[in-house]
């Protein structure tokens, strides 16, 4: 699980501050505040360490690679108005996050902290890293162009500097590295692997999710992922439903997701059921949606069932560990669903231990959440609400804090509009109006 971020001259960041990630972290907000900003720099880290370019020393991404964010240049990643800080110069980028094994049985959390400055050809250039638990893994310092400076936690003198040292992708030495460095290679060995790890697992669903197609073809196995679009989702349900018509009322894990995806669905009242059928003896499939007397294809209901049933595949597919991140869950939802949103994250964080990070507009999933603060199902410790805000040019974090019975104890200005200044207008107008009639009359 991810427990802590912060950002440096990122975007339009010139600096979050510490910031604490819970099991339920939302992300709340004005539009082009900087909330996506804060997810951009999680998913730029993912695509770099899962990348195969060893000579990237973080991946900006190619929107014909198909990568999960595409930042441009490092003028372009780095904040226009930024500013200097006690570890990061202004022309530099800063990304350090911390994360605690799933299962460790004990608190400690591991750093990531890097920083980045301009390199040829407008790609970003490693400045500096240190990764590890404290008192553990390593630090690397660049001296000039191509040339760093290693430095274990366990010693006190640094073990040199040469080309050598330079990490790949980041967070890992080439085996060539540590086949020279020897038995100290022992202490570094695991750190790049194990960020591997927690950022591999990550699932993420942007805004702008796939609508639904009227048929799919399906390869006859689990996809192992969904799609930063949602689009294989169906493709999960198609082969969790499948595993369900062989064993009816079958317990079994395989036909687990469709099941309760199906229970999820009629939670939020927006479908009471789901089939899946085969066109023929063909590899396609159609998903059919239940709702009241009608069975219709998927294509032919309203598009906030194809929105939401990523989501809540999303939440089933994961597995404990996982890191869920959900930009705009509620997108196309009447606010009962919205609200009932909420249920789900905290229900499949608490019982399956997946992490939810989640950037959303909705007060009614926000307030949903309050009232499980209040019924003490949800902790207000297991729970982190930020409000993102512009102060300038540059963006401004505000945490939220939540008391035992789920009240805001600091509630921006506007938060969600500005209710009670609509009913003072309308209140108003009555009399104005009354008053009017009466004065002609």
């Amino acid at each position: 699980m991810l427990t802590h971020l912060k950002l440096e001259n990122f975007k339009i960041w010139r600096s979050t501050g510490p910031m604490r990630l819970a099991p339920l972290t939302l992300l709340l907000g004005t539009n082009s505040s900087g909330k996506s900003s804060l997810i951009q720099s999680l998913l730029l880290m993912r695509q770099t360490v899962k990348g195969d370019d060893a000579g990237l020393d973080l991946n900006l991404g190619n929107p014909d690679a198909d990568d999960t964010v595409t930042m441009g240049q490092f003028s372009d990643l780095l904040c226009r108005h930024g500013q200097a800080t006690e570890t990061t110069p202004d022309s530099q980028v800063g990304i350090e996050f911390r994360w605690q094994p799933h299962g460790s049985a004990t608190a400690d959390t591991t750093l990531f902290s890097a920083r980045y400055r301009a390199g040829p050809a407008g790609s970003a250039e490693l400045d500096a890293l240190r990764l590890g638990q404290d008192g553990q893994g390593f630090t690397v310092l660049r001296r000039k162009p191509g040339i760093y400076r290693l430095q274990l936690a366990t010693r006190q003198r640094p073990e040199g500097q040469s080309a050598d040292f330079r990490p790949e992708r980041s967070f890992a030495f080439s085996a060539a590295t540590l086949n020279k460095l020897g038995p100290l290679a022992d202490e570094i060995r695991p750190v790049g692997p194990a960020l591997l790890d927690e950022l591999s697992r990550i699932i993420y669903l942007g805004p702008v999710r796939q609508l639904a197609r009227r048929d799919y073809v399906w390869s006859g196995r689990m996809p192992a992922h969904i799609g930063d679009d949602g689009g294989r989702a169906v493709d999960v349900l198609i082969a969790s439903g499948v595993a369900q018509q062989g064993k009816p009322g079958s317990a079994g894990e395989a036909g687990r997701i469709f099941r309760e995806a199906e229970q999820w669905l009629k939670t939020l009242e927006i479908a009471d059921g789901l089939q899946v059928r085969a066109l023929g003896n063909s590899a396609r499939y159609e998903l059919l949606v239940k709702h009241r007397d009608a069975v219709v294809n998927l294509k032919d209901v309203g598009v906030g069932v194809s929105q939401v049933i990523p989501v809540v595949v999303a939440a089933l597919f994961s597995k404990p560990g996982h890191i869920v991140i959900v930009e705009e869950p509620e997108s196309h939802l009447h606010p009962l669903a919205q609200a009932k949103l909420a249920e789900l994250l905290a229900k499949i964080s608490a019982e399956r231990g997946v992490q939810f990070i989640v950037e959303t507009h909705s007060e009614h999933l926000f307030r949903r959440l309050q009232t499980l603060i209040a019924r003490q199902e949800v902790q207000p410790e297991q729970a982190a609400l930020y409000f993102v805000e512009r102060d300038g040019q540059a963006a401004k974090l505000r945490e939220l804090k939540l008391d035992d019975f789920g009240r805001l104890t600091n509630w921006p200005d506007k938060f969600f509009g500005d209710a009670l200044g609509e009913t003072r207008e309308q209140a108003r107008l009555m009399f104005d109006r009354q008053a009017a009639k009466k004065a002609a009359s």
